[in-house]
């Protein structure tokens, strides 16, 4: 009576993973146990151990060591090379014959079968709940889930070789930093080195790698991701994680400023940095990310406010003249100002036949170059000319056109009379 019961379980079991195959053709999904070989080489590996016997959820069990083709996902068989074996595990049940645990091993929330397939597929097909198991614990520096695929794993691995290397899971455990393109973690990378590179000049000093990593998270990814999950970005690209936004905004960030260096427009400025983004980006996705920023103004605010914050901290101006005020409209305005402060230490050097410390340069340029020029712009009225822009924006717009203006004022009338010999 067994052997016929186990023998129709079987037929039954083998029928079902036939249907799932074909539901998997049909709608693309994965129905393939993970191989436990590929998956622990794509992974950063911190170690092992044995966590001795558990009460492990069938469930959970999603590839194995070395039958991964014999088994769907489901543990339902998919071949009849070891129907046997398969039929004799079910007989046993029936029989309630005792058996030993199978062995498993772990990595993140997810268990493989060292030892043991076919009685975890007999245990699935009698929707068994969990089952004993030997098991021993991969360590790798996340955590897989029961719905990753073998592209999903790959994921990770390249996810975990970013956390390896800025060591973010235990610096700033609390932020997620993972991304939809596994290519673009050289991109966050590349964020961090450059971070580095300015945090040094700024600091005149060398900085560490680890330090960089925590002031690029504390001072430009997570306020940027703040600002972007305030916004309800998250809310309107489902299919982009957080870290994927912030990649968008701040290249189109970086964009409308370097757009704004050549213009007092703020409009000009986003409508060149969509441009140049559209012509980068071909996802659909990602040009709608793009639609959404170029009618995004807080985006400009949060520039400014950074770079205003990055500006006084170079220069030391609300220290040096508490009561100078130098607040421009536009993105990317404040490095054209700490230009003009290091063109104007290098000349005073020249006249004083000495060098000249940056605080130096930086008060005698607020009191003999821009205090004055503001004052001019207030006796002529300047801000007349720009509606909505500031007297700094006024002084970056003179400066950048003191020669044409100059030569303008100089330049003899046009009286159609041949110059004077």
């Amino acid at each position: 009576m067994y052997d016929s019961l186990a023998q129709d379980d079987f037929e039954k079991a083998y029928l079902r993973s036939m249907w799932r195959k074909m539901m998997a053709r049909l709608t693309g999904r994965s129905n393939e146990l993970l191989p436990f070989d590929e998956v622990r080489h794509a992974l950063p590996y911190r170690g092992q151990r044995d966590i001795g016997l558990q009460t492990v959820p069938l469930e959970r069990i999603v590839g194995s060591v070395g039958r991964y083709r014999d088994f769907d996902r489901a543990f339902l068989p998919t071949q009849r090379q070891t129907t046997d074996r398969w039929i004799n595990i079910s007989k046993a049940r029936y029989r309630d014959v005792p058996l030993p645990p199978v062995e498993l091993y772990k990595i993140g929330d997810v268990y493989f079968v060292k030892d043991g397939n076919h009685r975890v597929s007999v245990a699935r097909d009698r929707d068994q709940i969990d089952i004993d198991a030997y098991v021993t614990e991969i360590d790798v520096p996340f955590r897989l889930t029961v719905d990753m695929d073998i592209d999903s794993v790959l994921m990770e691995k390249a996810y975990g070789h970013f956390l390896q290397q800025t060591r973010l899971d235990d610096l700033r455990p609390d932020s997620d930093f993972r991304l939809s393109n596994p290519t673009e973690y050289a991109r966050l990378h590349e964020h961090i080195n450059a971070h580095r590179y300015y945090l040094g000049t700024e600091r005149q000093a060398d900085v560490s790698y680890e330090d960089a990593v925590l002031s690029w998270h504390d001072s430009v990814y997570k306020p940027l991701i703040e600002a972007i999950e305030a916004e309800g970005l998250l809310g309107q690209f489902a299919q982009l994680t957080a870290a994927d936004l912030y990649l968008r905004v701040s290249e189109y960030q970086w964009l409308v400023r370097e757009a704004a260096q050549g213009t007092l427009d703020d409009d000009d400025a986003r409508e060149a940095a969509t441009a140049r983004m559209a012509e980068v980006y071909r996802q659909r996705v990602v040009r709608r990310v793009i639609r959404t920023l170029r009618h995004e103004t807080w985006i400009d605010t949060m520039i400014r406010d950074k770079e205003y914050a990055a500006f006084l901290e170079r220069t030391r101006l609300h220290e040096l003249r508490p009561d100078a005020e130098i607040i421009v409209s536009l993105p990317g305005k404040y490095e054209k100002i700490l230009e003009h402060i290091h063109v104007h230490q290098y000349y005073l050097g020249l006249d004083w036949q000495r060098p000249v410390d940056y605080a130096e340069a930086v008060t005698s340029w607020y009191d003999n170059v821009y205090r004055p020029a503001i004052e001019g712009i207030r006796e002529q009225n300047l801000l007349a000319e720009f509606p909505g822009r500031t007297e700094a924006d006024a002084y970056i717009w003179i400066m950048e056109h003191r020669e044409a203006l100059e030569a303008a004022h100089t330049e003899p009338p046009d009286d159609g009379l041949p110059p004077p010999a």
